[in-house]
């Protein structure tokens, strides 16, 4: 395939636009995060890929051999974790349902629920390669190998959890000439300002109808490729805590990776850790700073030893149960916050384009600078009643009304008929 292609054409779609949109966005460094992930996963490969080839064929194979009645196939891209679990489980009950692999988490998932799986965790050799030689043939290379395992595998939909990385939009290049048929599933918090997912699927599934508008607005598509499916994750239903006279209300700030993509970011970063635990600690609040993933917490906590951590087996669910007050910039993780009717704030004091939460009715109040929270903070910490400063959740913005297995099942029953 790749040998007919237009190398120039192939740059473009797979690097050159993903780039372009994280640099618009302000994300100076993300060509050198890319290298950085490409490298340390295609070595990892290199290490591990004669035992990991052999136990991929072993179980495949036996998993081949168990009779199949379902008619159509469906791929799962679940890049490292496993997102949309309770999705997935759903499809596999009606649909021939894998996944396309990167790590032991996914794989051992696809093994507890007898799963059959592809890996991808190969092609990143071919990333490194075009990053540090430039040179266009390994991106061919690229698009050949994946074609070998799509052909292989036949399947009749791919699910993503955003389409903009590099892999993923080789994956879709690919899915366009085989006629394959990919969707999007909203994976996180999409700015109106930087519409970065969803913009080569197929089709793309939003978590509201805000979202949905969003795309239409921007004409990234058309009625007829967007779906809502509402919140895919299950949401505990809310337990309401009894709230001990003389207890501390613990306040959480929910950290994100900006200076991943640009390293100046940290200080920001650095100097609202330092000064959110300086004025809980006088108002008698217990602060505890949340790390994102991504960040290299061992530099974080060398920086503030004066700062409580989550330990690093503490669970997001476990979080919101012993939370009272969140704070962020814009993390998903903020807006879980506010679906379970925590008390939420956006601090907005990073130079890079966000949202209004507030203005969007999904969090108390949003704020641009520390300052001005830290006197919100005086109110809420003088008051008796913590009740009063909860809001009314935007069904709108994200949608929590439906079961999103069962309206994923509905949705793929549409596209079934759209096909025929």
């Amino acid at each position: 395939m790749a040998n007919t292609l237009n190398k120039s054409e192939i740059a473009r779609f797979v690097f050159q636009e993903f780039l372009d949109m994280y640099k618009k966005r302000g994300y100076s460094d993300i060509q050198n995060e890319l290298l950085k992930v490409s490298s340390i996963t295609a070595k990892k490969y290199n290490d591990f890929h004669t035992a990991i080839d052999f136990l991929d064929r072993r179980y495949n194979h036996l998993q081949s051999n168990v009779s199949h009645k379902k008619a159509k196939s469906i791929l799962f891209r679940t890049n490292y974790g496993v997102k949309f679990s309770s999705i997935i489980l759903e499809t596999k009950k009606h649909y021939l349902t894998k996944l396309i692999v990167s790590g032991k988490i996914d794989r051992l998932f696809a093994l507890k629920n007898f799963m059959g799986y592809i890996c991808d965790s190969d092609l990143h050799q071919f990333v490194y390669s075009y990053l540090t030689k430039m040179d266009e043939k390994y991106l061919c290379a690229l698009i050949t190998k994946i074609e070998e395992k799509l052909r292989d595998e036949k399947p009749d939909y791919i699910v993503f959890h955003g389409d903009n990385n590099p892999i993923t939009r080789a994956i879709v290049f690919v899915c366009k000439k085989l006629k394959i048929t990919t969707i999007d599933i909203q994976h996180g918090i999409y700015q109106t300002t930087a519409l970065m997912d969803g913009r080569i699927a197929d089709y793309v599934l939003v978590w509201g109808q805000y979202f949905r508008d969003m795309y239409l607005n921007q004409g990234v598509k058309k009625h007829e490729q967007i779906y809502i499916l509402g919140y895919p994750y299950p949401i505990e239903k809310k337990v309401k805590k009894k709230h001990i006279s003389g207890k501390r209300h613990v306040v959480y700030y929910l950290g994100q990776n900006f200076e991943k993509y640009n390293e100046e970011l940290i200080n920001i970063k650095l100097e609202t850790i330092k000064a959110l635990n300086d004025t809980c600690s006088k108002l008698g609040l217990k602060f505890v700073y949340r790390p994102h993933p991504g960040d290299d917490r061992n530099l974080l906590k060398s920086k503030r030893p004066e700062v409580k951590f989550v330990s690093g087996g503490e669970k997001l669910e476990y979080s919101f149960r012993k939370g009272d007050i969140f704070i962020s910039f814009n993390s998903t993780a903020l807006i879980e916050a506010a679906m379970r009717s925590k008390i939420c704030l956006q601090l907005m004091n990073y130079p890079i384009q966000s949202d209004n939460f507030e203005k969007l009715g999904i969090v108390t109040k949003s704020f641009e600078n520390i300052k001005d929270l830290e006197q919100y903070l005086v109110i809420i910490s003088r008051s008796k009643k913590l009740g009063d400063f909860q809001t009314k959740f935007n069904n709108k913005y994200i949608d929590i009304s439906h079961n999103p297995g069962n309206l994923f099942l509905e949705i793929l029953g549409d596209l079934e008929k759209k096909k025929k």
